[in-house]
């Protein structure tokens, strides 16, 4: 699992998910600080990054396509990062008990509270 982290996810995150065995990155830190989400989709999908995000509105369209790396939504903003991740440790070690290195392939996972989450498929085009 790669993940990249939308500017709203804190960066901090990205140590608690190294310990957790996954590799993260945030969208300041590869270079897309203010830039639009259809750029940060693009380098999701061009790097193999499932895209973590508060911004369902604006990404989930832009997942409507034959293959995607898939997409984690917090259906809540304005959370600490020490929220933010108790909200997505229950994902993450969902899809790592999984055993499927595919898992996020073509899936949204949307998360409505701390061990709430739905997996679902984006409808294709």
């Amino acid at each position: 699992m790669r993940l990249l982290l939308d500017e709203h996810i804190s960066p901090t995150l990205i140590a608690a998910l190294a310990e957790a065995g996954v590799y993260a990155q945030s969208v300041p830190h590869v270079g897309l600080a203010g830039r639009t989400d259809y750029a940060i989709a693009k380098y999701a999908f061009n790097h193999d990054f499932t895209i973590v995000t508060t911004n369902a509105r604006d990404f989930i369209p832009l997942f409507k396509v034959a293959l995607h790396p898939g997409l984690i939504v917090l259906r809540e903003s304005g959370l600490s990062s020490n929220e933010q991740w108790n909200h997505i440790r229950p994902v993450v070690e969902a899809v790592k008990r999984s055993g499927d290195p595919d898992f996020m392939l073509n899936n949204v996972i949307e998360i409505t509270g701390v061990g709430q989450f739905q997996v679902r498929n984006v409808p294709q085009p």
